[in-house]
């Protein structure tokens, strides 16, 4: 019997509940085991979208719709729902046991239209059988409701609701749902334009306090900006129609969106589509911009009267020179502060658009506090008001309990940092520091607060003082008052009323020292039974040996197995699968950080003692920020020079080259083949390589400097050539007459570049004017292939000289030697058949939020493909501190150069990475897992030519399909298709693509 034939013939469920599919969801099984495991009966599960079909689930109807998106999945899932009721279920979460038996039994009792409930977070001890009204650490529900459900409201008089926005939560009345017609829009990965007019539309609401949903975090889906606004602009007008009050909020939101269209919309040539909401634009709340900052309220107002050309000059300004303007004080009687944007003074616009009333924050951080012996506590920190210098302005620092409060002294300190950290140029905040201290035993019993207040130049702010980013979180004891400090609260000082913690259990860290290699020795005592001691970052981890003695341990936390140092990051320190702590006096005077010639590593810690180490580059405050950039576009000179003495307009030029790869973190590609090519034409040229984290180990004889430094700069000014394979010179550097600046760019493009880009919705995209600076700096831009001369001339605006040579990187894949030596270096036998896995980034992942999940079964790859293979994984250098690699696969991410990697592997399976035209030239095989093909080529970044005609190799979409190839694939098949790929994307790789350019260097 067929599906229609069975739907016919059995009687309509009470609950129906679409789950959308699009493929490779992670937690699917664990969804769909808790809607079969629910406690009313009559449940129709059905699952929509283009994975559907490939999920095998003999309970579910299926439904595959024409969209790819999960707004059409379940706008089908909807269609094809045959049950009295209908719900909304996401594949990455779990509904309690009881939860669609409440929802529906509410909505059976009161005859509302729709049910809602509490969503709280995974993970949690998972148990499907958890009922609604268990004690769950839940997400914020309603404000006001106080955790008690409420039959039959509505959001007119509940307003709180327009808050309520998920559509997993809920349970509609069919009759309801269709009675509205309601639907999913196009491109538009969010509830709202349905959650919302179901709430205005609804008859009534049952809200309960049940929690009926327990979901995962997840990153943001991509949007195109401009839908969304167009689908907030329509529940704003459903609003206004329904209730004005409830607008006034809504549009508050609009306008922020608004922003965020106008800041995708600043790196495009078309606003065409940002135009077209202008009318609806002008219809929102007077008022909905007052509290944005000025420069989105000026942006708001040149959009909705039309102004296009000052809007795209004021979008110039804000993506070039916003942080680098400051504010001016205008009239006679009450003069008051104003941004000195552009047209300032056009009398078109008003004044008040450019008020920096809004803007004139207090900025009050703690940095640091710490016992000082005898009762006292100590407290360094510093606080300013936003676009306001700090030079000659008062502080005012006083703890508060209550109505009560006590005067502290101030001692102000200079805090260049700030200025450097400040993110703009236009003022300087060198003394907002200040140091104080605190007699805790004078202190009266209760909760005592820090408090700060600043005036400067005629404005006056006040308020708590937040805990640096910097400072981390600690609590310890001192004079009997407990000290607490954290990033919201600030620093707390408890007297008379909190006993010191009880000690945890595992090991804890009594003393850190540092040798003369900058390598940490911890040591201290506990009751842990590690071996290593492990500091994890993100998905990488590194391990030391711990050794123990007694009830005492010792551990050197160096450089990793890889002979690096620890890269910047946060990384955070265990042992035995315990996290390490420290003990209460390394709490209560943590040690200062460590500078090394590449990092800054500082000590931090939480509220529960564990400890981390924050690496960062070691670059001074006249080295980073907004100012030193300033100083040195205009060429200003440090405040004592590097080692060759002071720099003024940049010195003469030397026999030396510098180098940089990737910003500064590889030592590889092409400038890695001009580089060695160059040493042995030229051994008295000096060979400088940038590094921006000391991620690689360059050759002997090999100079580098950090990325940014005092040595970087006079790098740029004084040597000959400056080799780079991406736009990566600091925005201050300027071209030197007499240099020779070589653009190697890092790959054939498949993927549109540049300004080829276009209207691309979810491409990340440069400024034209970044490209126009970047561009003019290069005297030679260097192409792979015929294929890619003009699109690259194209894409960045280059009318400059192209040289034809092939790409220098591909070299070592013509000398046989090469394979063998990098075999031997990963330990892999001669006889293992070599499967290297290398997918490109797509543009939004390094925005994403926690680990990103490798999307080849790499498991089951190891395991289907057996002994006689060997996999290899190389996730892109932009997200590879985020991807894990399962065990039995090889990470490859952080080999030095993956040029070598393509040299000894016996197969490639990639995506759209620019890899498979380096490949080509072995003439081995390649198999392309593009599960998002359609998605990447339309709405991603689009591509220059028709992949799936051109591909020398399969297209395959799952996992499944990737090993089926790999085991049983006929690389003769694709023969001739191979053939013509080769002949078009690698007529100059010969092995001599490096002489030819060095050659050229040297003219």
């Amino acid at each position: 019997m067929d599906h229609a034939s069975a739907c016919r013939s059995t009687p309509a469920p009470v609950l129906s509940v679409v789950v959308p599919v699009l493929g490779e969801e992670e937690h699917l099984g664990e969804c769909l085991d808790s809607l079969r495991g629910q406690a009313l009966t009559g449940i129709e599960i059905v699952l929509a979208g283009q994975g559907a079909g490939a999920v095998r689930d003999r309970w579910s109807s299926v439904v595959v719709p024409e969209g790819r998106d999960a707004g059409a999945a379940r706008n089908a899932g909807a269609e094809r729902a045959r049950g009295t009721y209908l719900a909304f279920a996401g594949a990455d979460s779990v509904v309690p046991t009881g939860a669609y038996r409440a929802l529906v039994e509410s909505l059976e009792v009161t005859g509302s239209d729709l049910a809602c409930g509490r969503s709280a977070p995974l993970p949690v001890p998972l148990s499907v059988g958890r009922t609604p009204g268990e004690t769950v650490e839940d997400s914020a529900w309603l404000p006001g409701t106080d955790g008690v459900g409420v039959p039959r409201t509505h959001i007119t008089r509940l307003p709180q609701l327009i808050h309520d926005r998920s559509m997993a939560n809920k349970v509609f009345r069919r009759t309801f749902w269709d009675e509205h017609r309601f639907r999913f829009p196009d491109g538009v990965p969010a509830d709202f334009p349905v959650a919302i007019p179901a709430h205005v539309l609804s008859r009534s609401t049952d809200v309960l306090a049940d929690v009926v949903r327990l979901c995962r975090p997840a990153a943001d889906e991509p949007a195109d900006p401009e839908r969304r606004l167009a689908a907030m602009l329509d529940v704003s007008a459903l609003l206004e129609r329904h209730d004005p009050r409830l607008r006034t909020h809504w549009d508050g939101e609009v306008e922020e969106a608004v922003a965020e269209v106008l800041d995708t919309a600043a790196v495009r040539r078309d606003l065409g589509g940002l135009w077209a909401l202008a009318p609806a634009l002008a219809t929102l709340h007077p008022h909905a911009a007052d509290g944005s900052t000025a420069l989105r309220r000026l942006m708001f107002f040149l959009l909705i009267r039309g102004m296009a050309k000052e809007l795209s000059e004021v979008q110039r300004f804000a993506g070039e020179q916003v942080m680098d303007c400051g504010v001016v004080r205008r009239g006679l009687l009450r003069p008051r502060w104003f941004h000195d944007y552009p047209f300032l003074y056009d009398d078109r616009i008003s004044d008040e658009v450019f008020s920096a009333a809004h803007d004139l924050k207090l900025r009050a951080r703690v940095d640091d506090v710490r016992s000082g012996g005898d009762g006292v506590v100590r407290i360094e920190g510093h606080a300013y008001i936003a676009h306001l210098g700090s030079r000659r302005s008062r502080l005012e620092l006083w703890l508060q309990r209550g109505g009560e409060r006590i005067e502290l002294p101030v001692t102000r300190i200079p805090r260049p940092d700030v200025t450097a950290n400040s993110r703009q140029s236009a003022v300087c905040h060198d003394m907002s520091g200040f140091a104080t201290e605190v007699a805790a035993h004078d202190l009266r019993s209760g909760r005592w607060t820090l408090h700060v207040r600043v005036s400067a130049h005629g404005v006056t702010r006040s308020g708590r003082a937040a805990g640096a980013r910097s400072a981390g979180e600690r609590t310890f004891s001192a004079g009997g008052v407990r000290v607490t400090l954290t990033r919201e609260d600030g620093l707390v000082l408890r007297a008379a009323a909190h006993p010191a913690p009880a000690p945890h259990p595992g090991d804890q860290v009594t003393a850190v020292e540092w040798t003369d290699a900058d390598e940490l020795v911890l040591s201290g005592v506990g009751d842990g039974d590690g071996d290593r001691i492990v500091a994890a970052c993100g998905a990488e981890r590194h391990e030391w040996p711990l050794r123990r003695e007694g009830g005492r341990w010792s551990a050197t936390v160096g450089r990793t197995a890889g002979g690096l140092p620890l890269r910047s990051g946060t990384w955070r320190v265990s042992s035995g699968g315990r996290w390490l702590r420290l003990s209460p006096g390394l709490v209560a005077e943590l040690p200062g950080p460590r500078t090394t010639p590449i990092h800054e590593i500082s000590f931090r810690t939480n509220l529960a003692g564990e400890l981390s180490l924050a690496v960062r580059p070691a670059l001074g405050p006249d080295e980073r920020g907004r100012r030193a950039t300033l100083r040195r576009r205009r060429g200003g000179p440090f405040h004592g020079g590097p080692a060759g003495g002071l720099l003024r307009g940049g010195g003469r030029l030397g026999d030396a080259a510098l180098f940089d790869s990737y910003g500064g973190g590889q030592y590889s590609c092409n400038p890695r083949a001009i580089s060695e090519e160059l040493a042995r034409r030229h051994p008295g040229t000096e060979l400088i390589w940038v590094t921006r984290d000391g991620q690689f180990a360059p050759p002997p004889g090999v100079r580098t400097v950090l990325y940014g430094s005092r040595e970087h700069e006079h790098a740029l000014r004084t040597s000959r050539f400056v080799v780079a394979n991406r736009r990566t010179q600091p925005s201050w550097y300027r071209k030197r007459p007499g240099q020779l600046f070589v653009q190697t760019w890092h790959g054939t493009p498949l993927k549109r570049l540049g300004r080829d880009i276009g209207a691309m919705p979810y491409a990340q995209r440069d400024l034209d004017g970044d490209l126009e600076r970047y561009a003019a700096m290069w005297d030679v831009l260097i192409s792979p292939n015929p294929f890619s001369t003009p699109i690259l001339r194209s894409a960045f605006g280059f009318p400059g000289e192209v040289l034809n040579s092939g790409y220098p990187r591909n070299d070592v894949l013509f000398r046989q030697e090469q394979g063998a030596r990098v075999r031997r270096l990963l330990g892999v036998p001669e006889d293992k058949r070599i499967v290297l896995y290398a997918p490109t980034w797509r543009d939004g992942e390094p925005g994403a939020r926690g680990d990103l999940r490798l999307r080849l079964d790499a498991g089951r790859a190891v395991d289907a493909l057996g002994d006689d293979h060997v996999l290899l994984v190389r996730a892109h250098y932009l997200v590879a501190d985020r991807m894990s690699v399962p065990p039995g696969a090889i990470d490859v991410s952080r080999f030095p150069d993956m040029a070598d990697l393509l040299a000894a592997a016996d197969v490639l399976v990639t995506d759209y990475s620019s890899a498979l035209f380096d490949f080509a030239c072995t003439g081995r095989p390649m198999v392309f897992f593009a599960y998002d093909l359609e998605r990447y080529r339309d709405e991603v970044r689009g591509f220059y030519f028709d992949f799936e005609a051109d591909a020398p190799g399969p297209i395959v979409r799952t996992s499944d399909d990737v090993i089926e190839v790999l085991k049983y694939g006929d690389p003769s098949s694709y023969k001739v298709r191979y053939d013509d790929f080769r002949y078009a994307f690698c007529p100059w790789d010969d092995g001599r693509a490096s002489e030819r350019v060095v050659s050229r260097m040297l003219t």
